[in-house]
Formats: C-alpha cells, sequence, structure tokens
C-alpha cells in the first residue's frame, strides 16, 4: 500500500518528489521568502556603496556619514548572514524529512514485494537505490531547492543594473546566449552519464554484498585472487564513468566563469570609457561592477544546480522504478477482512502452479483437517517446498485453489495467514542479534516460560546453557558460531514461540542427528496438538507417524496414504525406506 504523502509515478521523477515535499510547502515558501530577503538586503550593499564613491567624488563625505553608511553596510551583513541560516535550516530540514519519508516508503514497499521480485533484483542494486540515488534526489531537493531559491537574485539584479546603466547592462547580456548552449550541451551529457554512473554503482555494490555475504565460499574455494580481479574491473569501469563525468563538471564552471570573466572585462573597458566622456558616474560604474559580482555565483550555481536536478532526476525514477512495481502477492478487493482467526484446515484443489512456463506443481490435490500432520517426500526437485510456498502465499497457483479453513487462502488478509503460520525454511536465516532476539523475534513480548517451553521442545536448551551469555549471546552473521543443526533448532522453537495454527517444516530437521529428532518429533506432537503441521524431509523416520503422507514426483503425487500402507504397496516410499534403512545398518557397521 502506498504511502498516503505521495504516489510514484514512473518517468515523471518531479512529480513524485513534488507530493513527497507537499506536506512542507510552508517551510520551502518561508525559505523562498527569506530568499528574496536576503537578495532585497544583498543589492542593498551595491546601493551604499554606489551612494559613498558619489560623495567622495563629490567632496561631502564627513566622518559621521562613513560610519553612518559603515553601519549600515555591517547591518546588511548580519541580515543576510540570519536571513541565510535560516533559509538553510528551513530548507534543508524540509530536504531531510521529505529523505526520511521516502526511504521508509521505500522499505517498507520491498518488503512487500513477492519472492519473484527478490529472484529477479540483485541485493545490491536495491541497496544501492535506497542509499546512492536517495541521496541524490535528496541533494537536489536540499542545497538544488536553496540553490534555484537564490537564482531570484538575478532578475533583481539585472532591474538594478538596467537602472544603473542600459548600455552597459546590454553589453553583460552579450555572453548570455553562449552560455545557454554550453548549459544545454552540459545538461544532455549530464543526464546521460549520471544515468550511467549510478547503474554502475548498483552493479559495483551488488558484487560487493555478495561476495561479502559468501565470503566463506570464496575462502573455500580459493577464488579470492579472481574475485577481487572481477570487483576491479566493475570499480574500474565506474572510476572511469565517474572521472568522464567529472571532467564537464570541470569544464562546466570554468566555461562560465570565463563568460563571466569577458562580461566583467567588456563593462570595465565600456564603463571606463563612459566615466571619463562623463556619461557614467564613477559611483554607478563601482555599483554596476559590484552587482557583475553579485550575478556571478549565481551564474556558477546555474551549473552546480543543472547537476543536481539531473542526477535527483535519474535517482527518482530510478527508485520510482521499485515504487511502481506492485506485489504480486497481495490483498485485493475480495479480501475477508472480517476472517481474524485461522484453526489450520489445509485443502488444495487441482493446483498447478510453474515457474516460467516450467511446471513444479500439476493437478495435486489433498486435504489436512486442522491439528492434524501431514508430511510430503519425494527426490530433489519433486515441488515440496514449492507446494509449502503455496500455503502461506509466496506464490499463488497458476490453476486450482488452495483453501484454508473452507476459504480461498487468496480471500484471507495476508497479515491474518502468515500471522496464523510458522515457518521453518531449508536454509536457516539467522540474524545478527542476541539468541533471544533471534528466538523471538515473530513474538517480541513472548514470555521467558514460553520462549524456555520452545527450546525444550525443539532441544535448543542444552545449546543455550552452554553458551558463555545464554540468551544473551550475541550471533555473528547468519550465526555463523552455531552449528547448522543448532541453526535448525533455534529457527524451530522460533516458530514454535509465535503458538502457530500451521507449522510448516521444510526439511528442517536434516542437520539434526536421528535421536535428536525422535524427541523434537515427540514434543512437536504433544505441543502442537492444535496445530496443523506441514513436514518435509528426506528420511522416512521422520515422516513416519504423520497422518498423511503424500509422495511427489516431478509435480505430481504419486503415492498418499499412512506409512504402513505406503510400506505395503511397495512403490517409491517403500523403495525410499529400503534405501535408507540399509544405510543406517552400514552407519552401524561403520
Amino acid at each position: 500500500m502506498q504511502s498516503a504523502k505521495a504516489k510514484a509515478v514512473a518517468g515523471r521523477p518531479f512529480l513524485s518528489i513534488w507530493r513527497y515535499n507537499r506536506p512542507y510547502w510552508r517551510q520551502y515558501l518561508t525559505g523562498a521568502v527569506l530568499a528574496v530577503f536576503f537578495v532585497s538586503i544583498s543589492l542593498a550593499v551595491p546601493a551604499l556603496v554606489r551612494a559613498v564613491v558619489d560623495q567622495f567624488q563629490a567632496g561631502v563625505m564627513t566622518l559621521e556619514r562613513l560610519f553612518f553608511y559603515f553601519a549600515l553596510l555591517l547591518a546588511a551583513a548580519i541580515g543576510t548572514g540570519v536571513a541565510r541560516y535560516f533559509q538553510r535550516v528551513l530548507m534543508i530540514g524540509a530536504s531531510r524529512k521529505f529523505e526520511y519519508d521516502l526511504r521508509n516508503d521505500y522499505f517498507r514497499h520491498v518488503q512487500r514485494q513477492s519472492r519473484s521480485f527478490f529472484n529477479r533484483m540483485r541485493t545490491g542494486d536495491i541497496m544501492a537505490r535506497s542509499t546512492n540515488d536517495l541521496n541524490f534526489v535528496r541533494s537536489f531537493i536540499g542545497p538544488g531547492v536553496m540553490g534555484t531559491a537564490d537564482m531570484v537574485r538575478l532578475p533583481f539584479t539585472l532591474g538594478f543594473m538596467f537602472y544603473l546603466s542600459p548600455w552597459l547592462t546590454l553589453i553583460a547580456l552579450l555572453p548570455m546566449p553562449v552560455v545557454s548552449l554550453m548549459v544545454y550541451g552540459f545538461l544532455t551529457f549530464i543526464h546521460r552519464e549520471s544515468k550511467q554512473v549510478q547503474e554502475q554503482f548498483s552493479t559495483v555494490t551488488a558484487l560487493a554484498q555478495e561476495n561479502l555475504a559468501g565470503a566463506r565460499v570464496v575462502r573455500a574455494y580459493g577464488i579470492e585472487d579472481r574475485e577481487l580481479e572481477a570487483f576491479r574491473k566493475e570499480s574500474d569501469v565506474y572510476l572511469r564513468k565517474n572521472l568522464r563525468l567529472a571532467a564537464i563538471h570541470s569544464l562546466a564552471w570554468p566555461m562560465i566563469g570565463l563568460s563571466i570573466a569577458v562580461t566583467t572585462l567588456l563593462v570595465i573597458w565600456q564603463g571606463g570609457i563612459g566615466a571619463i566622456e562623463g556619461h557614467v558616474s564613477l559611483g554607478d560604474l563601482t555599483a554596476f561592477i559590484f552587482c557583475l559580482g553579485l550575478l556571478a555565483w549565481p551564474l556558477v550555481e546555474f551549473g552546480w544546480v543543472l547537476t543536481l536536478y539531473q542526477r535527483g532526476a535519474v535517482g527518482m525514477n530510478r527508485i520510482n522504478e521499485i515504487l511502481t512495481l506492485e506485489p504480486e502477492i497481495q490483498d485485493s478487493e475480495d479480501t475477508r477482512h472480517d476472517i481474524e482467526y485461522i484453526r489450520g484446515g489445509i485443502r488444495f484443489e487441482h493446483v498447478t502452479f510453474g515457474y516460467g512456463g516450467r511446471p513444479a506443481l500439476e493437478d495435486v490435490s489433498f486435504e489436512l483437517e486442522a491439528g492434524q500432520t501431514i508430511a510430503i517426500v519425494g527426490p530433489t526437485g519433486a515441488g515440496k517446498s514449492t507446494l509449502i510456498s503455496l500455503i502461506n502465499r509466496e506464490h499463488d497457483p497458476d490453476e486450482g485453489r488452495v483453501l484454508i479453513d473452507g476459504e480461498d487462502a487468496r480471500r484471507i488478509p495476508l497479515r491474518v495467514l502468515r500471522g496464523a503460520i510458522g515457518y521453518v525454511p531449508q536454509e536457516t536465516f539467522l540474524f545478527s542479534d542476541t539468541v533471544w532476539n533471534n528466538l523471538t523475534f515473530g513474538q517480541p513480548d513472548a514470555s521467558p516460560e514460553r520462549v524456555t517451553e520452545a527450546c525444550e521442545i525443539a532441544q535448543f536448551m542444552e545449546t543455550v546453557e552452554g553458551l558463555r551469555d545464554g540468551f544473551d549471546t550475541l550471533l555473528g552473521e547468519r550465526g555463523v558460531n552455531l552449528s547448522g543443526g543448532q541453526k535448525q533448532r533455534l529457527a524451530i522453537a522460533r516458530a514454535l514461540i509465535c503458538d502457530p495454527r500451521i507449522l510448516l517444516l521444510d526439511d528442517a530437521l536434516s542437520s539434526v542427528d536421528t535421536h535428536t529428532e525422535e524427541h523434537i518429533l515427540q514434543g512437536l506432537k504433544k505441543a502442537s496438538a492444535e496445530c496443523s503441521t506441514v513436514l518435509i524431509s528426506h528420511r522416512v523416520s521422520t515422516v513416519q507417524h504423520a497422518d498423511l503422507i503424500l509422495v511427489l514426483m516431478d509435480g505430481r503425487i504419486v503415492e498418499r496414504g499412512a506409512h504402513g500402507t505406503l510400506l505395503a504397496q511397495g512403490g517409491l516410499y517403500a523403495s525410499m525406506h529400503e534405501r535408507q534403512l540399509l544405510a543406517d545398518e552400514l552407519d552401524e557397521t561403520e
């Protein structure tokens, strides 16, 4: 669900920016008023200097008058400083609030995306958009808008210059067409190069993230040098693109500065002739040259603002590419918001699902009553994990229906459905936090008694007691200081703490020895009498006590029934059971 403050618009970055900043229009307006005040005081300075020079030239300047003008100039300096300060506080402050809103909306929107989104997008690219691109947008809204507000100085300064001398003003404006053409060229180049630089930054970030996450694998295969070389090549591309962009930035400023210098020389030359011939007073010429100085900074700043504008536009477009993506799995108009509780009954009705046109499940049908346990076995790639992903709506079926308590899962609010499910995936993910916070991740207010009970059922309490700081032990990234079996037991305890109505165990005991596995299964059976359990395992010993066992092969159910029934059929399940018994006997003889 999009933020109430704004909705991203694809291809129209400034409309999105405006919608996000609309709540802060008063701050921007006040900042603009202060900019006008700042400019007005700034223009008072050349007027005062003009009066001082004219009075010196006329020979009427006195010490008292000089002190008076000095006090006025000091007051003008203080006034411009105060106005500038509050202008920055208001405008930069508003841009930081904008950044806060956009960053939170971006993160919220990414969190809502379906699994397919994360399969398509690289983590580094997602991160680059939320950091580098967002900072470019913020820079445009903060310093960029401030610089734009400063441009109000241009018409006021030009007006005063025209008042002083229309002829000198015309001379000062002669280089403007050349400056405009240069700016247009810079603008076109900067827009193209900024997009390439920001995209390359995403590539570098993604590569770094993947290598840091897979550091152990990289070291295990001894390919550090190869990965370092790949990173160096991408960084080299990023460097070259940045240098090319920096070159045009570096050229823009001197070219604009050169135009201003040429203009100043022309004014001094023509103004000097006019002063010698008596057409222009010395005070007017001094004030005019002073105004040229006031005009120089906005013109130089103009190129900088254009850079911020281009980078901000590219950055917002890249962020909008994410914000305009609607999650494939979300609540719809058919969602029944009156459903607040799930008992745990599951029924598949002729369900078919595939990835990119390749079927993973075909015509799957079964029913599990609330409180029962169903086990799913089969060879690798049979579709076991895919079946579980349809229960918690990581995917929706292409054909058929998945029903929970007799209601189509697509009509149950996602928060209710997923809030009633405890899920232990194949690859256990742990956070770089304490054991306690990892255990209570889904139920932060869980009581110590509930946590201890879940740990005992999952056979994890012994591990906790063996840790130096117990529940307060800080885990490394992805729980690196725990073994595979300990991670799985922690994940099982984490799921149980949430008191789920449906418990999904996706090969969650693969790293646990058979003795510990038996204790965990006995504990689960006692603790989850009212909880429906879907259990995936490669071990027949794990699933033999299930109420119903499904045997999957190539996405189809080829056998179903209780343990004894399937053994009697002498099919695939019986063959798996026989092979595992033989493997166990060989292990014992060794």
